[in-house]
């Protein structure tokens, strides 16, 4: 009896460690910047585009908005920009991301440094 008493006791302490896994609960009370990969702002990333009406490959880098781990804004160089009005915001959580707007330019974006 005492040999099955010690087993149900170990098997229950085992059970209950295993069902720890380390990690907090979210609440609702967390920040913004806790729950995305990317704080909402500006970030140089180095942008792929293609024109397939052209054949047109070019390559730049640019300062980009991110917000909520999606892409929503490409700036150029020359003062115009690229934003969520032409194409659905992609994720770009992982630090890359591949879109194609309403003209079917396609483009692949990858996060390289903070610009802020």
């Amino acid at each position: 009896m005492n040999q099955k008493l010690t087993y149900i006791i170990t098997l229950l302490l085992l059970f209950s460690l295993s069902s720890c896994t380390g990690r907090s609960s979210s609440s609702s009370n967390d920040n913004t910047k806790d729950k995305y990969t990317y704080v909402d702002g500006d970030y140089y990333a180095e942008v792929k585009y293609y024109n397939p009406k052209t054949g047109t490959y070019s390559t730049y880098t640019l300062k980009v908005r991110i917000k909520e781990d999606k892409l929503v804004t490409i700036y150029w160089a020359n003062g115009g920009w690229l934003d969520d009005s032409h194409f659905t915001p992609p994720d770009i959580s992982t630090g890359k991301a591949s879109f194609t707007t309403d003209r079917d330019y396609r483009y692949k974006v990858k996060i390289i440094e903070n610009g802020q």
